[in-house]
């Protein structure tokens, strides 16, 4: 569940207020985010009714409640 607190960064990828870092360290930092988005929402997904209604979600809201830290 660590992974649930996560704010994407989607459109984020090319803004001007990341100059410190390279294209390529930007593509690479964007890939892991999604990849670590991918495992929260399944970790999740693999989660019994119960257990998702025991930390007030259903399974409709597990897409939105990882990618916004809901």
């Amino acid at each position: 569940m660590a992974y649930s607190s996560m704010q994407s960064s989607s459109g984020e990828l090319f803004v001007a207020g990341t100059k410190e870092a390279t294209l390529f360290q930007r593509i690479v930092h964007w890939a892991r985010e999604r990849i670590e988005l991918y495992r929260a929402e399944n970790e999740l997904n693999h989660m019994s009714d119960a257990e998702l209604s025991d930390i007030g979600l259903t399974r409709g809201e597990i897409h939105i409640a990882v990618r916004r830290g809901a």
